[in-house]
């Protein structure tokens, strides 16, 4: 499912039948599937046409007319998933508006708003995120930050970070979208149902299905409520429960889910609706993932036919259909059975489509793949020419048919025992999918697979094992440490293990294999969740938290769906995994489990009052400042002090605290103007607190001035360092590191002012400290320069004088 997106003031007429309207996503046909998004759409359309028209001839006079035009016509575009179209007359609404009314006018923003939301669906991220984010700032300057329009627009910027893989600014962004959403309108509104459906995609992209699930239950819920029972939309959100499912491998649930949707289209919309069809081919993608072929096929063949009658035979359509279907038969070595299937898709791809369409090209490779499972590798060489030859000259050299045309001569080339010529084309197809895909696609890790089986058949096991390492811990990082996927490295690894007589390593792998066949039984099987506690517990025992780390996270995969995401025992095992990443310095494995922690424990009732979610999002604050990710550490800093307001008040010493470390983390990306209010409320909150004497007072001080100083605005400057070290004498033990820096920071600013002999006693007595102290080489080094030019100032103007 792709996030729902907010378009922004669409034309009245529209608005009283579209609600919220969505980006349709794209199918795997070889063209666009135009479906209506309402009743009258044609006649809306040419309507929209004539509205540009009369509003073109209308001259400079009429030019917002124009702009309004444009934008209800790309609209319409829009929620036919015409993209392109829309895009030109987006950006010349937005040009018009841009000239005609001030930079802060709430139509702009929903120009800005549009525009940047067909670039996002055309994943044109760069041009997406300036746009999506100069549309929140002008609503929330002109709307106010608790708008609806703030909302869409919150929603909207959401979903370009999850498409940049910014997951955690992405759930923030999403998560007070729904906040919004939830105050300001029906708890059962459908805008409502669309931030729960957004949050739980963003959690089930990252594995996080206790997570996604309730989300996408209460997003179902609402829709329930809201539509009648044999309504399209509801069967459309069905769908989404399933697939969410159906990755968890909850198979018996997902189908329950799928049959519904069945049911309800079939009711609502005919038997031969081609709604119907993609209902049925969902059904028997689920089926024969559970390998039950013989049930699936029947689906597989009334979903051809209905889009045969509905579409005609000849239609792109109807070869998607044809090629699931031989993908089925191949799966039960039925390769002749699926070569007569493929043949037709070839035909009708050919000639809809054209010789040189990427499409055609894939049914090519496809079906070179099933022939030379049937021997004939010859014939397969000749329809991966003709596959190659569509994909000539470099216009389709990222497509993925090229991929697959690649690889399936690699294996061509195996089957014959060239190995010579396999060797290169499994090369260039997995470096084809690292260029085009993430490091850690799944895709990818096959391809590494496929090409360290290669190595591994020639006995090159040096060459093997780190490719199949690779892939491992690709697929386990996607898929989980007891999914299926992970059966071909396990087994490639421990393959060589044994070739190599490397018993612990075989018995190591052997162990991990069984636990994952045992996931077919279920990952909380009772036996291997207790040999992978028992395990883990006696690594710890004796302190080795490296090896009991990777069989904690297993256990972890294992517990989930045995406790429940709910389950107190569950956070507790998370947090105690989290905690010997942590211990182990793997700061970056610890964020990730207590980023993980955070989302269960804030998806539960209550979660504001939890005082566990707060040390928590504190906890991953501080350790993005730590890894110097500062970008970050302001985005979980300025949450805390945001919604947590009524606590954290000018009442309050620690949202001095907080306001120190926010200004530290813009201070620290050069951002003075962000970060010197910040320095300036926690001082007055810490001395109206604590007084004026505290180790936190002095920190801001400190921070204070060392941003002024750099600023070069002296004199307050200086009085910010002064008081500082002021604090510092008072409070901090004579060989305090804190008091040093602050003695260097107070020279450094009279060496900066000419000062040298006010400086020199107080570099001096840095120094003394920091001689004392073998882990501050760095400020050492820093104290012993600037004393060093102190000293050699203060010489030159006693000579001169």
């Amino acid at each position: 499912m792709k996030p729902r997106f907010a378009l922004g003031m669409l034309a009245l007429s529209l608005l009283s039948l579209v609600s919220a309207p969505v980006f349709a996503a794209t199918t795997t046909a070889s063209g666009p599937s135009v479906r209506t998004a309402f009743q009258g759409y044609e006649a809306r359309l040419e309507a929209a046409r004539a509205a540009v028209e009369v509003a073109e001839q209308g001259g400079r006079s009429e030019a917002l007319k124009l702009a309004s035009a444009l934008n209800e016509l790309a609209s319409l575009y829009v929620l036919n998933g015409d993209f392109d179209l829309a895009e030109p007359l987006f950006g010349r609404a937005l040009s018009i508006r841009e000239s005609r009314l001030g930079p802060d006018h709430p139509d702009l923003a929903t120009a800005l708003n549009n525009l940047g939301l067909v670039y996002l669906a055309q994943v044109r991220l760069d041009k997406a995120e300036p746009l999506l984010a100069r549309a929140l700032d002008i609503r929330e300057s002109v709307r106010g930050y608790s708008s609806i329009e703030v909302a869409n627009s919150l929603n909207n910027l959401g979903a370009y970070h999850k498409a940049a893989g910014n997951y955690a600014k992405s759930a923030l962004l999403h998560k007070r979208a729904l906040d919004l959403r939830e105050r300001a309108l029906s708890p059962a509104h459908a805008d409502v149902a669309m931030s729960l459906s957004n949050l739980a995609e963003l959690y089930r992209a990252q594995g996080l299905f206790p997570v996604a699930e309730p989300l996408q239950a209460r997003a179902l819920s609402i829709r329930e409520k809201a539509l009648t029972a044999d309504h399209p939309d509801l069967a459309a959100s069905l769908g989404d429960q399933c697939e969410l499912l159906r990755e968890q491998g909850r198979y018996a649930q997902a189908e329950a889910l799928c049959n519904r949707a069945l049911e309800i289209r079939e009711r609502s919309l005919g038997a031969i609706h081609p709604d119907v069809a993609l209902s049925l081919l969902t059904k028997a993608e689920l089926l024969r993932a559970q390998f039950r072929h013989a049930a699936a096929e029947p689906l597989y063949r009334r979903a051809l036919e209905i889009r045969e009658q509905r579409l005609g035979a000849s239609h792109p359509e109807v070869a998607t259909a044809l090629t699931r279907l031989a993908a089925l038969y191949a799966d039960q070595r039925q390769y002749a059975l699926s070569e007569r299937t493929l043949r037709r898709a070839v035909v009708i791809r050919e000639d809809r489509l054209g010789r040189d369409h990427p499409d055609y090209a894939e049914a090519l490779a496809r079906l070179a793949a099933v022939v030379s499972a049937q021997g004939r590798h010859a014939e397969a060489d000749v329809l991966l020419d003709e596959a190659f030859l569509a994909l000539k000259d470099g216009v389709w050299a990222d497509h993925p048919a090229l991929n697959l045309a690649e690889t399936v001569r690699a294996r061509v080339a195996l089957a014959e025992g060239d190995v010579a010529r396999a060797e290169p084309l499994y090369r260039r197809a997995l470096a084809m999918r690292e260029k085009n895909l993430p490091a850690g696609h799944p895709a990818v890790a096959r391809a590494r697979h496929e090409l360290a089986e290669l190595y591994r058949l020639q006995g090159r096991y040096v060459d093997a094992t780190p490719q199949f390492a690779k892939s491992l811990a690709a697929l386990e990082k996607v898929f989980g440490a007891e999914h299926p996927e992970l059966l071909p490295p396990l087994n490639g690894l421990a393959s060589i293990s044994l070739a190599n007589g490397d018993q612990p390593a075989l018995e190591g792998y052997n162990k991990r294999i069984l636990a994952v066949q045992a996931s077919f039984l279920g990952p909380d099987h009772p036996t291997v969740l207790a040999m992978l506690q028992s395990q883990a517990d006696a690594y710890l025992a004796s302190k080795r938290y490296a090896d009991a780390a990777p069989l904690y996270a297993r256990l972890i995969n294992g517990s989930e769906l045995r406790l429940g995401a709910s389950s107190p025992a569950f956070a507790t095992l998370l947090e105690r995994v989290a905690r010997i990443h942590q211990a182990n310095g793997n700061a970056t494995e610890a964020e990730a489990l207590y980023r993980r922690l955070l989302a269960l424990l804030e998806a539960r009732p209550n979660a504001d009052q939890d005082p566990r979610v707060f040390d928590l999002r504190l906890m991953l604050a501080d350790l993005a400042f730590a890894q110097k990710r500062y970008v970050d550490a302001v985005t979980d800093y300025r949450f805390l002090l945001e919604t947590r307001a009524a606590v954290l008040n000018d009442s309050n010493a620690q949202t001095g605290v907080l306001l120190n470390n926010l200004g530290e983390s813009w201070r620290l990306q050069g951002r003075h103007d962000e970060a010197e209010p910040c320095y300036r409320r926690a001082i007055a909150i810490l001395r109206r607190v604590s007084g004026e004497a505290s180790v936190e007072l002095a920190n801001a001080e400190n921070n204070l001035g060392v941003s002024l100083f750099t600023r070069r605005a002296g004199p307050e400057a200086a009085e910010h360092l002064n008081e500082a070290l002021r604090i510092r004498r008072a409070l901090l033990p004579a060989d305090d590191l804190d008091l040093a820096t602050s003695l260097n920071n107070v020279g450094t600013e009279r060496v900066a002012r000419g000062d040298h002999q006010g400086a020199l006693p107080l570099l001096e007595q840095a120094k003394a400290i920091v001689d004392k102290k073998p882990e501050a080489t760095r400020l050492k080094v820093t104290i012993n320069q600037m004393l060093e030019s102190a000293r050699t100032m203060a010489r030159n103007a006693s000579g001169a004088k």
